[in-house]
């Protein structure tokens, strides 16, 4: 009994060393060696879901992407408007691909740390690049990017080699049609969509909402992210850029301030 008691309490003390004594990279600080699976390790640096019904637009509070900021690369410690620059903003960028695998749009939105902002469907497919409206549903896919300080932003900031940049954090300026690398992946985004389904009984629908879900980012995918949405702001004249977050005045769909 003792030794199975023993045994027991090793294989607990194992698994602890497992599960916490991993590295994380790409977080600020954090000095210890990255997967080689996943660019910058950063669990919530890329998310991905689907609208099951895009173009269903009768049901209140359903196909709403909500998107905030946890404040992991700092944040102003007197509010929003108590520094003399930004501190801990992210640029979420935004990638809807069609059922067919076809990006149909891609932009980007600065989210300030505890903000709350969102988009609805009409923001993601109401610009499609090729013109056809998707009905089969989207495949949501968000990248988290530390914004860069000049103007347009090109070049996007970074997290330092292996992230062990310490901040402070003060860029502002987002741009999706660039190529994004692990060093400019950043943490701290948090979000969620509401979705719409078909019920038994048509034309009835019913909403479900959840988190968008942490992947990992293999290189390639990263790639295709990077190429498909710089051919649409660099050979494109507008369609296929979709419209960049608006302040929110209510999780759950509610109005653009």
């Amino acid at each position: 009994m003792h030794l199975r008691s023993l045994v027991l309490v090793f294989a607990i003390v194992a698994l602890s060393t497992i599960a916490f004594g991993q590295p994380i990279c790409g977080l600020p600080g954090n000095t210890g060696a990255c997967s080689t699976n996943n660019p910058g390790v950063l669990l919530d640096g890329f998310q991905i879901n689907y609208l099951a019904n895009p173009t269903v637009s009768t049901v209140p509070g359903g196909n709403v992407v909500n998107i905030s900021n946890a404040g992991e690369l700092g944040s102003c410690p007197f509010g929003p408007s108590g520094c003399l620059t930004d501190v801990g903003d992210i640029c979420v960028n935004v990638y809807v691909f069609q059922s067919d695998e076809e990006l149909e749009e891609c932009c980007t939105c600065l989210v300030t740390p505890d903000a709350l902002v969102h988009l609805t469907a009409s923001d993601l497919i109401g610009n499609p690049g090729n013109g056809v409206t998707p009905t089969n549903g989207v495949v949501i896919k968000l990248l988290a990017t530390v914004p860069g300080t000049v103007k347009g932003g090109i070049p996007a900031g970074t997290n330092g080699t292996g992230g062990t940049a310490i901040g402070p954090f003060t860029g502002n300026q987002c741009n999706a049609a660039q190529g994004f690398g692990t060093a400019n992946l950043a943490p701290g985004m948090r979000a969620w969509r509401t979705t719409i389904h078909q019920a038994s009984a048509a034309p009835s629908y019913q909403i479900t909402e959840n988190e968008l879900v942490p992947a990992a980012l293999s290189a390639g995918e990263l790639g295709t992210l990077n190429q498909l949405c710089r051919v649409i702001f660099g050979n494109g004249s507008g369609p296929g850029q979709c419209k960049s977050c608006p302040a929110s005045s209510g999780a759950l769909g509610g109005s653009a301030k």
